[in-house]
């Protein structure tokens, strides 16, 4: 019996040693996923120097970690889950911030602010909708109205609450989905614009920017009464089933480089004024309270999803 025991000792201690060396590997690599999703990436350009919105942070993240080796990988939304499930080392740059690590991502330290999501339609249909569903919007009225059509990119998520209204009312099996791989977000809009969809959902700046930079000039936002909130908070978010412990591991050295450098950075600062101030007036002082005090909890209620397909 002490002979079984001690083997019994032995080989756990063998196997607790086994793994703790290998949760405690040092990563080698980060892969970064970026989407098919204007205005969070886009190439530099004359209008959009810094890229997109989330384009700058990943840039600066990679300059400030140098012990990794960095790459950088775009793919359709839908492949993002797959990725994630493969337990491959990605980080995802765009995802709305959790207060608590779940099965899919442990998350950084805030990154940004973003609005509360809103309805997005046509001028032409604007004032019907809001005379119909009030302004804002009752949003749970909307969708359960077969008068209009709701529409999406396939991966498309939001928070907790808007994805339960819409699995909840009809709107979810009758809705038309996008399914293009290529500029995601632009595929929804021409839809709108060319009036086979009614409406969507999404952040006020998505229409900012399509009016600005491209031929859909006709497409507005309505506020939402359901997502009342003041703000959303942005966080990068890292796979958290990767193996060698690589999300706590990746994680730590990203918020380390957001605290030391990149979030008081002036460039990160002027990227992230440049695609939210316009429709988001309080963005300033949201990113004051909520986002350079890194070292504190915020306190505001948090959205529960990320722009995934991550937003």
């Amino acid at each position: 019996m002490l002979k079984k025991s001690f083997l019994f000792i032995s080989v756990f201690s063998c196997l607790s040693t086994s793994t703790w060396a290998e949760e405690n590997t040092p990563i080698k690599e980060i892969i970064w996923l970026q989407s098919y999703t204007p205005p969070f990436h886009i190439a530099k350009n004359e209008d959009a120097p810094q890229g997109g919105i989330c384009d700058n942070l990943t840039e600066q993240l990679i300059n400030e970690i140098d012990d990794v080796k960095h790459t950088r990988l775009i793919v359709p939304q839908e492949r993002i889950n797959k990725y994630l499930n493969e337990g491959q080392n990605i980080c995802f740059p765009c995802v709305i911030h959790k207060k608590v690590n779940n099965h899919l991502f442990n998350y950084s330290t805030p990154t940004t602010v973003y609005p509360p999501f809103n309805i997005i339609t046509t001028k032409e249909l604007a004032p019907e909708l809001s005379n119909k569903h009030g302004s804002p919007i009752k949003l749970i009225n909307l969708l359960a109205d077969p008068s209009y059509v709701y529409g999406q990119a396939a991966a498309r998520k939001y928070t907790d609450k808007i994805n339960t209204i819409i699995e909840n009312t009809t709107a979810r099996h009758k809705a038309s989905l996008s399914w293009s791989s290529e500029n995601e977000s632009q595929a929804v809009i021409s839809r709108l614009s060319h009036g086979f969809l009614d409406y969507s959902i999404d952040y006020p700046f998505m229409s900012d920017y399509f009016v600005k930079h491209s031929k859909f000039k006709n497409i507005v936002s309505l506020a939402i009464e359901e997502d009342n909130r003041e703000y959303v908070l942005g966080a990068v978010g890292c796979a958290a089933n990767a193996p060698n412990n690589f999300a706590k591991q990746a994680i730590s050295k990203i918020n380390k480089a957001l605290k030391n450098k990149v979030l008081n950075s002036e460039k990160y600062q002027q990227s992230q004024q440049f695609w939210l101030k316009q429709s988001f007036p309080e963005f300033n002082s949201h990113f004051k309270q909520q986002v350079l005090p890194i070292t504190e909890q915020p306190t505001a209620e948090l959205a529960s999803t990320s722009h995934l397909s991550k937003d």
